[in-house]
């Protein structure tokens, strides 16, 4: 992973008294201190910038450093002309002010109009629209509070852009909610799809592995699973296998996450499911996503980047007035370290299929698991690739009856940062259309997937509350 590189250049004005070299002196040196605690690399323009030759100057050293952000903190009033300059770098901007350092008296510095004339020369005359503010000094809770989070949500794109991600087998048939143009992936997101790898690619490298191959991975499995069912049992091999083929194949293509059609191909060629191997990866860290989900991919793996815990993808499948919850529920993907009491269990998969020549028929493994309780975040990109839909809440009552498989109710539901009723969040997911899979990581991160979403020009999806005519 890249640290996300961030600048720092001091605005400044030669007829305000306040002493502006030692306040950019004491702003520089904390600015490399916080740097080893939030993980970036600190870039700092160690002369001020007061007229635009001092612009131009420091833009041609910003541009051969490639930074990420660039942090414009007006230690005084400036000229506006210095702003359109900076604001021509192909970096992302915050604007940041400083409190005055006399409360009476001549205005030492007038930091903050200054930040503010330099918002309004970006928006009202330059037309830009991606830029934060930052208020205070780096001790003060409010600007790190603010910081933090661009920190992350940067940090989670730059992790994002140019990586390589796979669908293996294509979409699952009848899923065309799910369809995608991996060029409008690309310009949005700069992450390359690959198409190249099919089923037998995976069936063939399956039956490839000797015993010895998998035995490191089978021992991992069986110690992190409290149960395992008869006919689970007979299919933990082909599961490893299956397991040890994504990491090979994510190791060689130097893959970044992985959609695979777990059916119904596993199930009539290997006589299997792939609901427990998907789970286990996701476990190790490489995010798979459920039945050939490019969309539902990229969702898992924004939030993985953010959360330090498995991200899954998973269906609504119920909900409860009476309880304001909601049920999160997929076949079986469980994962150890998401589960009420690190409990999953290998078992079969609750729906028979029907085989040719053989009826219905169970298979197996599927990881079994309810969530433990907790604060969680669900995200899915949509439209194209153009929204994001972001829900938090907590899971709780693990006690409530629910199906089998991977699932947790969902209550305590906040969207937009606002309380939100189930019949508001059934009713907006319905006419918005959003996709039936859901991205969802244990923890609240529901402030950095909204800047991440206003960084990468996502729109976001507004609650359509319920009502009982037509709505659209």
């Amino acid at each position: 992973m890249k640290k996300l590189k961030v600048g720092l250049v001091g605005l400044m004005h030669q007829n305000f008294p306040g002493d502006k070299e030692n306040t950019f002196r004491i702003i520089s040196d904390d600015f490399k201190k916080i740097a080893n605690d939030y993980k970036f690399t600190p870039y700092i323009i160690e002369k001020g910038i007061i007229t635009e030759d001092d612009a131009l100057k420091a833009y041609h050293e910003i541009l051969a450093q490639n930074i990420d952000l660039l942090m414009v903190c007006n230690i005084q009033f400036a000229s506006g002309k210095i702003i359109a300059i900076l604001a021509d770098l192909p970096v992302y901007l915050g604007l940041w002010s400083l409190p005055e350092s006399t409360s009476c008296g001549p205005l030492p510095a007038n930091s903050f109009c200054g930040m503010n004339m330099n918002s309004s020369i970006l928006k009202e005359y330059l037309g830009v629209d991606q830029y934060k503010w930052f208020y205070g000094n780096i001790t003060d809770q409010w600007f790190i509070a603010r910081f933090r989070i661009t920190l992350k949500s940067l940090q989670t794109i730059k992790n994002t852009k140019n990586t390589k991600m796979a669908i293996i087998g294509g979409m699952a048939d009848g899923f065309d909610n799910q369809y995608y143009d991996e060029r409008r992936i690309y310009e949005k997101y700069r992450v390359k799809i690959i198409r190249s790898l099919e089923f037998d690619d995976i069936y063939d490298r399956m039956k490839s592995y000797h015993d010895q191959d998998i035995e490191e991975i089978r021992n991992k499995i069986v110690a992190n699973v409290c149960f395992i069912s008869e006919l689970a049992a007979d299919k933990i091999d082909d599961t490893v296998r299956l397991i040890k083929t994504i990491i090979d194949f994510k190791k060689e293509m130097d893959l970044a996450a992985i959609a695979l059609n777990c059916w119904p191909k596993y199930r009539q060629k290997l006589d299997m499911v792939a609901c427990a191997a998907i789970g286990f990866l996701n476990q190790l860290g490489i995010p798979t996503a459920c039945e050939g989900d490019v969309y539902g991919m990229l969702s898992m793996y924004l939030l993985r980047q953010l959360s330090p815990d498995p991200t899954l993808l998973m269906d609504l499948v119920d909900f409860a007035e009476t309880e304001q919850s909601l049920l999160f529920w997929h076949c079986g993907v469980g994962c150890k370290s998401l589960a009420e009491q690190e409990e999953v269990r290998l078992t079969a998969h609750s729906n028979p299929a029907f085989i040719p020549g053989r009826g219905m028929k169970k298979h197996a493994p599927v990881a079994d698991m309810i969530y433990k309780k907790g604060k969680a975040t669900v995200v899915r990109i949509t439209n194209h690739g153009g929204n994001l839909f972001i829900l938090a809440g907590r899971f709780k009552n693990p006690e409530k009856p629910s199906f089998d498989g991977s699932r947790g109710w969902l209550g305590d539901l906040q969207f937009n940062f606002e309380p939100i009723t189930v019949q508001d969040v059934i009713n907006t997911i319905l006419v918005n259309g959003i996709q039936h899979h859901y991205a969802i990581a244990l923890g609240d991160y529901s402030k950095e997937m909204s800047e991440i979403a206003y960084w990468l020009d996502l729109k976001m999806v507004n609650k359509n509350k319920y009502q009982d005519f037509l709505q659209n």
